[in-house]
């Protein structure tokens, strides 16, 4: 069979900042990956409407499907799900597909990408030298849709622009969760380095629990390496009833300038890892973590390397169990244990609002046996509702509050006296943090700035 190979150039990101032209202190490596494909399927005409079928057409395995540039309206992509793998890229130029929702336009409130019924499938915008090579913009409803069963489809290289409603979603099937993957329709679902610009809805994974069960729940569900600028939704990403999701070197700047409601940027119902994520000129909790386990094992919920700064409103961080929600757990489900540690996070609650103020973390009663490990975490100049600037935690907690100190979770009245330089996110040589947190505790072994932990004597933050 006839080999065809390409040489593709992309950048991997070495931080939390790696969306390209976000900001100046990314820190990207240029790497040689050199992909092999068994067939290239050339498709669509650069304008219209495009359906890309699996039952319509026997892609081969390990295919490439290239989407031909130009402008289009709506492409569906369904029941593709070969063995191993079928990639889908945009061909030496942008596909766009334009909403037309502006002055002069013929509105088209279908304009986007979805997918229905797919498996092992890479949608990947880095076809051409262009940084987003799928364009979708100016549309006021939902650009995309998931729909069905999806398994290992990963999202990349996207670029939305002028959104009024949800962005992405992913729709769920009523099915009830019998506590095996089998109940599970989308799981393995990846979207990364991604970008969303004046998006004003919220990318939704439906899901619920209830008192009686669980329906729609998504699992191992990856976002990374995206950013967002300029949106003004509220909750960024909302999961209803989502396990073992992953978030990572995503970064936030100027979110919910206008909006005031309690929000997450991610709100997630269930349990997730959180790490080397960026905000800055926000509204908001970075992560609101409604905490559920999908099964009988508690998961562990890792907050770290996190940094925040420039909180209008609210603490970075939220915790809170279904149960104190008065929502009662649903079978086969029980609590998380959480670790948070090495974050850093100042100029919180700088309106000073003074019905809700802001501390390191929001951290509402957890359920008997659940634990909670904070520590090594850096906090700087914030306004409480209680006036008491150096508290770590917004609610009496008698364990973690005795702790807090002894933890290594320090407050510095502001970022000179912490010697942190919220620019270029560095320690200075005489920084007070520097080499001071608490050993042998989980540390991820790279930091915003590649440079490795220190196991033995960690700085206190998010930066070495």
């Amino acid at each position: 069979m006839k080999k065809y190979l390409f040489l593709i150039m992309f950048f991997i990101a070495g931080t939390a900042f790696s969306c390209k032209k976000l900001n100046d202190i990314a820190d990207a490596t240029s790497t040689t990956i050199l992909e092999s494909y068994s067939k290239t399927y050339n498709v669509g005409a650069g304008t219209g409407n495009l359906t890309i079928d699996g039952n319509s057409t026997a892609y081969e395995d390990n295919a490439l499907i290239v989407i031909a540039p130009g402008v289009y309206g709506t492409i569906n992509i369904q029941n593709i799900n070969p063995a191993t793998k079928i990639t889908i890229k945009n061909g030496k130029g942008i596909v766009a597909m334009d909403g037309c929702n502006y002055a002069g336009g013929n509105e088209n409130i279908y304009a986007g990408l979805n997918y229905t019924n797919c498996s092992n499938l890479l949608i990947s915008g880095n076809g051409s030298k262009d940084d987003f090579g799928f364009y979708i913009h100016d549309n006021r409803y939902r650009p995309t849709s998931i729909a069905g069963t999806n398994k290992n489809v990963t999202l990349q290289y996207f670029s939305y622009k002028n959104i009024g409603d949800y962005p992405m979603i992913v729709y769920g099937s009523n099915t009830m969760w019998d506590g095996t993957d089998a109940s599970v329709k989308n799981m393995g679902l990846k979207f990364l380095r991604n970008k969303f610009d004046a998006c004003n809805g919220t990318i939704q994974l439906t899901g619920q629990v209830t008192t009686t069960q669980v329906t729609d729940l998504t699992k191992n569900i990856e976002f990374a390496y995206n950013q967002w600028t300029n949106c003004d939704a509220g909750d960024l990403v909302f999961a209803g009833a989502t396990d073992a999701m992953s978030i990572h070197d995503n970064a936030f700047t100027n979110i919910n300038a206008t909006n005031n409601n309690d929000n997450g940027l991610f709100h997630i119902i269930g349990n997730t890892n959180f790490y080397r994520n960026y905000a800055k000129s926000y509204q908001g909790h970075m992560i609101r973590l409604w905490s559920l386990s999908f099964g009988a094992t508690p998961a562990n919920c890792l907050i770290y390397n996190n940094i925040a700064i420039g909180s209008r409103k609210y603490s970075p961080f939220e915790w809170q169990s279904t149960e104190g929600l008065n929502v009662a757990a649903a079978p086969n489900t029980t609590y998380v244990n959480i670790k948070l540690s090495n974050n850093t996070a100042g100029e919180l609650n700088y309106q000073q609002d003074s019905g809700f103020g802001a501390c390191l973390v929001d951290n509402y009663a957890m359920p008997a046996g659940s634990t909670q490990e904070v520590y090594n975490n850096m906090l700087y100049n914030t306004f409480t509702a209680t006036g008491i600037p150096h508290r770590i935690f917004q609610f009496s907690d008698a364990a973690l509050q005795a702790q807090a100190v002894a933890n290594k979770n320090i407050y510095y009245a502001d970022a000179t006296a912490a010697g942190f330089n919220p620019t270029t996110l560095k320690l200075t040589n005489k920084s007070a943090a520097k080499n001071k947190g608490l050993s042998g505790h989980l540390i991820d072994p790279l930091d915003f700035n590649k440079l490795p932990f220190n196991t033995a004597t960690p700085s206190i933050g998010a930066v070495q």
